[in-house]
């Protein structure tokens, strides 16, 4: 295999890429490998592993400890203090906000099958409509106006300020076909792009890892972070429109059949990699749930 195609030669491309991502949110990283490493496995992690991982991306452990601060401070996780080391979980709304979306980010796309009826939203005519509609808006819903929304019934629940005076509808209020609704709603070529830009940016180590190369140990550990980091902020504002009312050529299925293939053929040296570095106050991180070790089979 060409050295420039082999599959630490494309892991290195991903880490010049996200290198190249300005402001570059490390605190979002951190997010994600607590649910992709934590979460799974105790909820609990020493700093220092946190901080391994992430130099291996060229992350220095400065900005790793500010954007825990941040995250401690934002209420998102805890910080807990064992001599000299420090070590994190998620706090109680941490895990009431990350757990679920979990869901959305491992499971296989046929699911949205079952996504097919519409339903709308109209939201209060209050001071908190603006935040609500916000946070819908990066969930996946539309838009029909400033107060009227729509979702699917794969769409999260609304949160904050004012979600239980949400008035929930069915599609049919509207008038017209879910075709025609879900062409007005939602504003879907840019997230399209999004999804080509991604396709585009892992097919090289699909293409490696199909050809039976692996990266080392560590890399496939930051391989699978930035693909799950990148994945997850796609499906979380996917509207996860069931098939007829997508465009036929909708790369969705692509990135999410193409996440599972690389996912899978990562797995064995990232699983070495937890094993081996991740760290908790008892020690090495517990095993994977049988659920999560199942992750889109399903």
């Amino acid at each position: 295999m060409d050295k420039h195609s082999s599959p630490d030669a494309c892991v290195a491309a991903l880490v010049e890429r996200l290198q190249a991502t300005q402001p570059l949110r490390v605190w979002s990283l951190i997010v994600t490998i607590f649910g992709d490493i934590v979460a799974p496995r105790g909820g609990e992690v020493w700093a220092g592993t946190l901080s391994d991982l992430l130099a291996e991306m060229r992350i220095d452990a400065a900005a790793v400890r500010a954007a825990l601060s941040r995250l401690a401070r934002d209420g998102w996780v805890d910080r807990m203090k064992v001599g000299r080391l420090s070590y994190y979980r998620l706090s109680a709304e941490g895990h009431r906000v990350f757990v679920p979306a979990l869901a959305r980010v491992y499971r296989l796309s046929d699911h949205r099958e079952a996504a097919a009826a519409l339903r709308v939203v109209v939201l209060p005519e209050s001071e908190e409509r603006g935040s609500l509609r916000d946070g819908a808006l990066k969930s996946g819903y539309g838009a029909l106006g400033a107060s009227v929304l729509v979702g699917t019934s794969a769409s999260p629940p609304l949160e904050g300020a004012g979600a239980e005076r949400c008035i929930h509808l069915a599609a049919e209020v509207i008038g017209g076909s879910a075709a025609d609704l879900a062409a007005r709603a939602f504003d879907l070529p840019p997230l399209s792009e999004r999804y080509r830009r991604f396709i585009a940016a892992f097919a090289p180590l699909d293409t490696a890892l199909a050809k039976g190369g692996a990266p080392s140990d560590a890399g496939a550990m930051v391989a699978r972070t930035l693909l799950i980091h990148d994945y997850r902020r796609l499906i979380l504002r996917d509207p996860m429109l069931a098939a007829e009312l997508l465009p036929a050529d909708w790369p969705g299925r692509e990135a999410n059949a193409l996440t599972a293939r690389i996912y899978a053929a990562l797995r064995p040296g990232a699983e070495r990699w937890i094993v081996q570095n991740a760290r908790s106050t008892a020690g090495p991180l517990p095993a994977q749930a049988p659920e999560d070790s199942a992750r889109f089979s399903s």
